[in-house]
């Protein structure tokens, strides 16, 4: 899927020859004139590297970083201005932006900083799925411990109640059916015991069934002692 840019550059000729550039790299683009068109593209459209020229005619190319700067997901900026000075490109650097270039822009550079900008844009986004899943999975190990605790109670006064049976019935079958019984509910309580202590959680899939908490996995994941 080709990457999404935006162009933020008021000099036609300059904007034209840009875009055929980028676009005969591959990627999808949006352009704006203006701050007022940056701001209402930006409010519909999720580009993810912002090409910003600084000098716009209704205002300044600041200002539409500091926007940038408040969304949540926000693009890379690679800020472009004819102003070479050092003061201007530390304030850009110091609101947010990615890379810094000076015109008349250099297409190998510019190449060079949005492929940069990509891949840095690529990790920062696996580094909030990682962070998301992480979550996820605590909350299941949260969900899975709270229910064992409630089933091994309840598996607690079937034992005890069996064991009481044992002792009190003769009848070698019936105390035989006693025995299978203990076996069975300690083994239960076995599996919620290492349930309960699980580091990680693995979801198998079962043909025909919706996936599953593969419990024998799980059961070999302990957690570290605190």
């Amino acid at each position: 899927m080709p990457e999404h840019l935006m162009l933020i550059e008021d000099d036609l000729v300059l904007q034209v020859s840009l875009s055929a550039m980028l676009r005969r790299e591959g990627y999808t683009l949006l352009v704006a004139r203006s701050v007022a068109e940056a701001h209402t593209l930006l409010e519909r459209e999720h580009p993810i590297v912002v090409l910003l020229d600084l000098g716009l005619p209704d205002g300044s190319g600041f200002d539409v970083l500091n926007e940038i700067n408040q969304s949540p997901d926000r693009p890379l900026v690679i800020v472009t201005t004819a102003n070479d000075s050092m003061g201007t490109a530390i304030k850009a650097l110091r609101l947010g932006a990615f890379d810094f270039l000076t015109k008349p822009i250099n297409n190998n550079l510019l190449r060079n900083a949005i492929r940069r900008a990509v891949e840095h844009y690529r990790l920062r986004q696996s580094a909030r799925e990682i962070e998301l899943l992480r979550a996820h999975e605590e909350a299941m190990r949260a969900t899975a411990r709270a229910a064992a605790h409630h089933i091994s109670q309840h598996l607690t006064v079937i034992m005890g109640e069996t064991q009481l049976l044992q002792e009190e019935l003769h009848d070698p079958e019936v105390r035989s059916s006693l025995e299978r019984i203990l076996r069975a509910t300690e083994q239960a309580a076995q599996t919620l015991a290492d349930l309960r202590s699980a580091r990680h959680f693995v979801i198998k899939e079962v043909q025909a069934v919706e996936p599953i908490l593969d419990l024998d996995a799980a059961a070999g994941q302990r957690l570290e002692p605190i």
